[in-house]
């Protein structure tokens, strides 16, 4: 009986992942070709949740982040000090305490969230994942 709940579980995250990546996309036709954009608040609220169940932000930001100066490197930026970063940014990262993950939240870049990985004083070591609006 356990076992056949197990697989039950794992069959609806498996359909709530699936059903969560297709709904991060919006379909529409346009002079008779399929056009796909993407939902970029939804993208990050995926990718984070997925981070939250253990994946590691680095492999997540490696593939998906959008942010040409972070993503090749894992999404991590070392020894941040304050005023590199817009405000939003900075509000975000600096109430995090180490190996915590911040919600999702928006900048004129689009939606981040971040991992803090260390601090000392304020000077911080994070991660993050940036998806753009387009």
């Amino acid at each position: 009986m356990i076992k056949f709940a197990r697989k039950r579980k794992m069959k609806t995250l498996l359909l709530f992942l699936i059903l969560s990546t297709i709904t991060a996309f919006h379909h529409y036709k346009m002079d008779g070709i399929m056009i796909v954009k993407k939902d970029a608040k939804k993208l990050a609220e995926y990718y984070r949740m997925r981070a939250m169940r253990g994946e590691s932000v680095a492999s997540l930001a490696k593939l998906y982040s959008e942010d040409p100066g972070s993503g090749p490197n894992g999404g991590q930026y070392n020894n941040v000090t304050k005023g590199m970063f817009v405000p939003e940014f900075e509000k975000v990262a600096y109430s995090l305490k180490p190996g915590e993950i911040s919600e999702v939240f928006e900048t004129q870049f689009g939606f981040h969230f971040i991992e803090l990985i260390s601090r000392k004083g304020d000077i911080l070591n994070l991660r993050h994942l940036l998806i753009t609006r387009d």
